[in-house]
């Protein structure tokens, strides 16, 4: 991996950062971004992640899972560069929180 800010993972960045949520999993992250772009790496997972959680559900009729699944299509829309597996960890993430 270079050490740029472009060149950073994102899906990756947030399968790793949320790979063991609630928990933490700093430890990987760190060594998989380096001491150069894991703070970097970190700033923009969460810059999504509280995007993420200020997304607007209108929640009539819907369980926590079809908000979870509204969650998921916003952020697919706004960021159509994340993979599906990183969609897949923010809408657990969000339906962790809302629960």
């Amino acid at each position: 991996m270079t050490n740029s800010a472009e060149s950073i993972d994102i899906s990756k960045a947030i399968e790793l950062y949320l790979k063991h949520y609630p928990g933490k999993n700093d430890a990987e992250f760190d060594s998989f971004f380096g001491p150069a772009l894991a703070s970097i790496a970190r700033a923009k997972v969460r810059t999504i992640l509280d995007r993420a959680m200020k997304v607007k559900v209108d929640w009539t009729g819907l369980s926590l899972v079809e908000g979870g699944e509204v969650v998921k299509s916003v952020m697919h829309d706004e960021h159509p560069e994340l993979s599906a597996k990183a969609l897949a960890s923010i809408g657990h993430y969000y339906t962790y929180l809302m629960r």
